[in-house]
């Protein structure tokens, strides 16, 4: 588990703005899974997991008088390591420094509404720490069951379910197997005939984690992360695995050897960061071409692979003849053998190599 200061919150490597005045923010590149793609339903232990390391970064934030605002599973990655994974939180686009009340209008909404607490609904402005406790319940409860608490049909429907409506109890699968692969799409996931499990500490953990009075829910990530694993032991639901599988096999030293047909090849190591090519100047490889886009196409690493994509440029790209669609990448061949990218008119050479 992440044991330095801020491990769990993606790292800002750098910021700027470019020369028509827009700012921009370059973030570490975290290689990683949903929860749901790693945490199957009834999974006290990998849900645990989760919470211990959320709820320890958001413990920093707080400590900082910083309150996240719109925690959710889409803003949590699990990073690949070797003892299995770590949760990593990756998007403070609405966070808020509780010193700084005036940054926020009363009356305001900020947030996702399946995981917003109740004092956010009514005012976005006075919200604390609570708040993202709440959060945090809310998806260890959809990791746990496959469903949302509250899941009304429109945004008036679901405020009054988050304010006034009862804490939907638990229904948590038998036999299963910590550790596995969760679903991709955790609300469908209840088959038909599956028996479920009574789980009557885990409801009383969740109503007071999921309380409707931001002071009667607990007070740290850490101290709700301690609750939930002796709940869930008294409750017979926790089963710790005695191994935890890498989420995937990562490369080793992955580099990139890129060239112009006929010229010598630039090495770019891959773990670094992905590696653009256009013809504007800040990309790492630049073709300088005026049929071709500033940021025309781009090679990254992720589950243990490399990639190619084309970055929404002008007149295209292809790898090995083939075009590629923008915004879908396409492995590289990993055999070591070269390749052909071509940007438009300009050919290219690829060849991934472990060094």
């Amino acid at each position: 588990m992440a044991g330095t200061l801020f491990d769990g919150v993606i790292k800002v490597e750098d910021y700027g703005s470019d020369e028509f005045g827009r700012t921009w923010m370059a973030m570490e590149f975290v290689d990683g899974l949903s929860p749901a793609a790693a945490i199957g339903r009834g999974d006290a232990w990998g849900v645990h997991r989760l919470m211990v390391g959320v709820g320890q970064s958001l413990d920093e934030l707080h400590g900082l008088g910083v309150v996240h605002r719109d925690l959710k599973p889409d803003n949590v990655l699990l990073r690949n390591v070797q003892s299995g994974w770590d949760p990593v939180i990756i998007d403070l686009g609405i966070a808020k420094w509780l010193a700084h009340d005036a940054a926020t209008a009363t009356g305001s909404v900020f947030g996702t509404p399946h995981y917003m607490s109740p004092e956010q609904f009514r005012d976005t402005k006075h919200v604390g720490p609570a708040t993202d406790r709440y959060a945090l319940a809310v998806i260890g409860f959809e990791l746990l069951t496959g469903n949302l608490p509250y899941d009304g049909r429109s945004l008036p429907e679901l405020l009054n379910q988050h304010m006034e409506a009862e804490i939907p109890k638990l229904a948590i699968p038998v036999n299963v197997v910590p550790g596995q692969r969760g679903e991709t799409n955790p609300s469908t996931a209840t088959l038909p005939g599956e028996s479920f499990r009574s789980v009557p500490r885990l409801d009383e953990f969740m109503r007071r984690a999921m309380a409707k009075t931001p002071a009667d829910r607990f007070g740290s990530g850490r101290e709700m992360a301690s609750a939930f694993k002796s709940t869930a032991q008294a409750d017979g639901a926790w089963e710790e695995p005695t191994t935890v599988e890498s989420l995937f096999e990562p490369l080793v030293r992955p580099m990139l050897e890129l060239s112009r047909v006929g010229e010598a090849p630039r090495k770019f190591d891959i773990r670094e960061g992905p590696v653009v090519l256009g013809r504007h100047e800040a990309c790492q490889f630049v073709v300088a071409s005026a049929r071709m886009s500033r940021l025309h196409a781009c090679f990254y690493t992720h589950r243990g692979r490399t990639w190619v994509a084309d970055l929404q440029s002008q007149n295209g790209t292809k790898y090995q003849g083939r075009q590629l669609t923008p915004g879908v990448p396409m492995p590289l061949r990993a055999d070591g053998d070269v390749s052909s990218l071509t940007l438009y008119d300009q050919e290219l050479e690829v060849r991934v190599v472990e060094t």
